[in-house]
C-alpha cells in the first residue's frame, strides 16, 4: 500500500513538473526535491522512529503534502520563510511549557536553517512539517499519549483523536501563525499561571536551590532551635518571608507567619508548628518542584483547554472545590474524595440537577463488603440506621424485612442484588443535600454528616464520591444568576421540610474532576499537594525517560 501511494506521488510529480508547467528552475528543483524526499525519505532523517512507525510518517508526510498540493509549505526558493521562522521559534522555546525541544528536531532544524541546496531545503521543510505535528500532538492533547503510559495516568475518559491534516492546513493558511501556535495550549489561569511559575524554579535551581534541614525535635512558637537561621533562609529563598537571612535561632512571629504559609501552599496543617511533616516538605528539593509542575502542566493538557464561563473545578489531590465565573474564584471549599482501594475518577461533566433530601442507593460493592458483615453481627443494622431493604434492583421490587432474614446464610452474590436505600435525614450518608451529574462511574458530589473529617489536612476517606464541606453554598453558587432567587434560607426551608425535592439547573454547569498535585491559586501563588494516588511517579517515569 505505501509503496502504491509513493509511486502515484511520484506520478504526480513528474506530471506536475512536465515542460512547460511555469515553474522556475529552482522552484522546479525544490519541487523534484520533496518528491525524491516523499519518495526515499531516508532513515538518517527518522533515525529516532522505530519502524512501523518510520512506515507510519512516510505514509502521513505523503498524504500532508499530496494534499497540499506537492510544494513545499515553509520554505521557498529564497530559504525559510516568515511562518518557518515563527513555528521555529515556537518549538525552541517549547520548554516553557515543560516541553522537550530536542523532541521536536530543534538540533536538526538548526543545521539546516541555512541550507542552500535543493536537498538541504526539502528536508528542512519536511522535518518542520513533522516537528509541528508533534508538538501539536503535544499541546493538544499532552505528551503521554503518544508515549504509551498505563491508562490510570491519565484522565478517565482518556485522550480525544488526533488529526494532523486539518491543523496543518489551518496553520499554513492561519493570518497569524503565533496566535494560532498559542491557541493548541490550554488558554485557562490554571494552566497560564502553572507556566509562570516553571522559569522562577529552574532560575532558584540555577542559584542553588535551598539549604538542607536537619532533622530533629518539634518547634514550636517562641523556641530557640539552632536550625532557625537555616530555615529562615530556606523560605527565604522561595519567597515565604520577604526580610533578609538571620542568625538569631529564635523561632519568632515573622517566621511563625512564614512557615504557617509554607504549610498552607503544601497541604499541611497550618498551625506553625515546625514537626517532622513540615521539615520533610521543606526539604523536597527545587529540582523536585520542577519536575513536579512540568507533570501538572502535562495533566492540564489532557483536560478541555477552555474550561468554561461558569464552571466547578474539584482537585482530587488537593481536596478542594472551586466555583469560577470568567476567570474569577467566586466558591472556594474543603471536600473529601476517594481512598486508594476507591480512587475518585477523573473526568468531565455537566451538572444538571440539585436532590434535596435524597435517598442513598446503597452500592452493590458496600452492601457486599461492609453490610453483610455488619448484619451478620447485628440483624438490627438496617433498622438502626433506616435502611430499607427490597428484593432486587428493579423498579417492581417488593420490600423485605431484615428481620427475616438469616444473614449468616446470605452469599456475597445474593447480597449483591438486594437493593438497600437509606431515608433522607441527618442519619443519611449522604447529608440533606446532593448534586448529579450523571455518569458511568456513579460518582456525584453531595453533604455529609461526618463535618469532623474536614478538619484533618489530608481527606481520602470516601468510596468515589466527593463529599462537600459546604454543600449549601455550591448549590447558591450554581443557581445564581437565574430567573429564580436561591439563597441559602430557601435551601434550609426545603431541607426542614423532610421532604425529598428535585431542582433542575436552568442551565447546566460543567463539573472538571481534575488530579493536580501543584496547583495555582486565585492570586497566583503556586501549592504542592501530597500525591496520594502515586501518580506522579509513575508519569514520571514516562515523562523524564533517559
Amino acid at each position: 500500500m505505501l509503496n502504491t501511494l509513493l509511486s502515484i506521488l511520484f506520478l504526480l510529480c513528474t506530471l506536475l513538473l512536465s515542460p512547460g508547467t511555469g515553474f522556475a528552475l529552482t522552484a522546479e528543483k525544490l519541487n523534484l526535491a520533496l518528491c525524491d524526499r516523499l519518495e526515499q525519505c531516508s532513515t538518517d532523517f527518522f533515525d529516532h522512529q522505530t519502524d512501523n512507525e518510520f512506515n507510519n510518517i512516510r505514509r502521513r508526510l505523503a498524504d500532508i503534502y499530496t494534499q497540499m498540493g506537492l510544494q513545499p509549505l515553509w520554505i521557498s526558493k529564497d530559504g525559510p520563510g516568515e511562518k518557518a521562522e515563527i513555528l521555529f521559534s515556537v518549538l525552541k522555546k517549547s520548554a516553557e511549557d515543560g516541553l522537550v525541544p530536542e523532541k521536536y528536531n530543534v538540533q536538526r532544524i538548526t543545521s539546516l536553517w541555512n541550507g542552500k541546496t535543493p536537498e538541504e531545503l526539502i528536508e528542512l521543510d519536511t522535518l518542520l512539517t513533522l516537528s509541528f505535528i508533534m508538538y501539536a500532538h503535544d499541546a493538544q492533547n499532552g505528551r503521554v499519549s503518544s508515549e504509551r503510559p498505563k491508562p490510570v495516568l491519565i484522565k478517565s475518559e482518556g485522550v480525544p483523536v488526533f488529526d494532523e491534516l486539518p491543523l496543518v492546513k489551518s496553520a499554513i493558511s492561519s493570518p497569524d501563525l503565533n496566535q494560532f501556535l498559542t491557541s493548541l495550549l490550554p488558554s485557562h489561569k490554571y494552566y497560564k499561571n502553572l507556566r509562570a511559575a516553571l522559569p522562577h524554579y529552574r532560575n532558584l535551581a540555577a542559584t542553588g536551590g535551598w539549604p538542607f534541614i536537619a532533622s530533629g525535635k518539634t518547634i514550636h512558637p517562641g523556641e530557640q532551635d539552632s536550625r532557625i537561621p537555616t530555615i529562615w533562609k530556606r523560605l527565604w529563598i522561595e519567597g515565604f518571608i520577604q526580610s533578609a537571612e538571620t542568625d538569631i535561632p529564635v523561632y519568632d512571629e515573622a517566621l511563625v507567619q512564614a512557615v504557617r504559609q509554607f504549610q498552607l501552599r503544601h497541604g499541611l496543617t497550618s498551625d506553625g508548628v515546625i514537626g517532622k511533616g513540615t521539615i520533610t516538605a521543606m526539604n523536597i528539593s527545587v529540582e523536585n518542584k520542577i519536575k513536579k509542575i512540568i507533570l501538572n502542566l502535562e495533566r492540564w493538557r489532557w483536560e478541555a483547554h477552555d474550561l468554561g464561563k461558569k464552571y466547578v473545578l474539584v482537585d482530587v489531590a488537593g481536596f478542594t472545590l472551586e466555583g469560577i465565573v470568567d476567570d474569577a474564584v467566586i466558591l472556594e471549599m474543603d471536600v473529601i474524595v476517594g481512598t486508594q482501594e476507591h480512587k475518585t475518577p477523573l473526568f468531565t461533566d455537566q451538572i444538571q440537577y440539585i436532590d434535596i433530601n435524597p435517598y442513598w442507593n446503597v452500592p452493590p460493592s458496600i452492601a457486599r463488603n461492609e453490610m453483610l458483615g455488619e448484619l451478620i453481627k447485628n440483624p438490627h443494622y438496617l433498622n438502626s440506621n433506616h435502611i430499607r431493604l427490597f428484593s432486587d434492583r428493579t423498579s417492581e421490587a417488593r420490600e423485605l424485612n431484615s428481620l427475616s432474614i438469616n444473614w449468616k446464610k446470605v452469599s456475597l452474590k445474593k447480597m449483591g442484588q438486594f437493593k438497600l436505600r437509606q431515608d433522607p435525614g441527618k442519619w443519611n450518608a449522604l447529608g440533606a443535600i446532593k448534586f448529579i451529574f450523571p455518569n458511568t462511574y456513579n460518582v456525584y458530589m453531595h453533604d455529609t454528616p461526618a463535618q469532623s473529617l474536614f478538619q484533618r489536612s489530608k481527606r481520602d476517606f470516601s468510596h468515589g464520591c466527593i463529599r462537600l464541606s459546604s454543600p449549601l453554598k455550591l448549590a447558591e453558587f450554581l443557581l445564581a444568576g437565574g430567573e429564580e432567587e436561591w439563597p441559602i434560607d430557601r435551601f434550609k426551608e426545603l431541607i426542614n421540610t423532610g421532604k425529598r425535592a428535585i431542582i433542575q439547573l436552568p442551565t447546566t454547569i460543567p463539573v472538571h474532576i481534575t488530579y493536580q498535585t501543584v496547583k495555582s491559586d486565585q492570586n497566583g501563588g503556586i501549592s504542592f499537594y501530597t500525591d496520594i494516588y502515586d501518580r506522579d511517579q509513575q508519569l514520571e517515569q514516562t515523562l523524564f525517560k533517559e
